[in-house]
């Protein structure tokens, strides 16, 4: 029985999906992500038991479904799913597809479930103008380059993402922190610095109400 996904255009070529719960967001999301942006997995071709196998060894048990509330991928990341190269396909994954088999242009998608914490949503629609929107990016690499994130970057590569959506992940952790991520006193001044381009380049976004 296909799950609901509330499916939204916030802008020209952005999308947000919303799903009922945490484990359908990240079960559906899981090897289109990680194919993305997995340190181990990165632009390979991988089965759900070979990604299950290696996140239990690495992080002492796979708790995959309980750790991760939002989700983000460009639209190049799909390509070799339609391609047939992740087949057999999990009901999911087919249903996430489907939501966007007709697009031939760029775009990226962004996903939340409904009862997690909203600052998943501005984390994540930073990830989005990041990858959209040229202007935020080039005005938040140069606002980044008068500040030191080496140590966030590390401690990102060490939450487990691949070399290089680091810098995309530095700004998303920086405008909204996860636990100790993106939250170091000393990049208070940068965080006010990129929140406001934020609040910019977000203005113009339709998004729904969340609950």
């Amino acid at each position: 029985m296909p799950i609901k996904i509330a499916k939204s255009k916030i802008a020209k070529g952005i999308f947000l999906l919303r799903f009922k719960t945490q484990y359908e967001l990240a079960a559906t999301f899981l090897r289109i992500q990680e194919h993305y942006e997995s340190p181990r997995f990165h632009g390979r071709i991988f089965s759900l038991e070979q990604y299950m196998d290696w996140y239990a060894k690495r992080y002492g048990n796979f708790t995959y479904y309980q750790d991760w509330s939002g989700f983000n991928v460009p639209s190049t990341a799909f390509r070799p799913f339609y391609e047939g190269k992740f087949n057999p396909l999990s009901a999911k994954e087919k249903q996430l597809l489907r939501l966007f088999k007709d697009l031939r242009e760029r775009f990226y998608v962004i996903g939340i479930y409904d009862s997690g914490d909203k600052s998943n949503l501005t984390h994540e629609l930073a990830h989005a103008l990041f990858f959209m929107d040229d202007t935020y990016r080039k005005a938040v690499r140069k606002a980044m380059r008068d500040y030191d994130t080496a140590r966030l970057g590390r401690q990102v590569a060490e939450a487990g993402y691949a070399k290089h959506v680091i810098p995309d992940e530095i700004q998303a952790y920086i405008i909204a922190p996860s636990g100790k991520l993106g939250a170091a006193p000393a990049l208070k001044p940068l965080r006010q610095k990129l929140r406001a381009l934020f609040r910019q380049h977000s203005n113009n976004l339709s998004i729904p109400e969340i609950s």
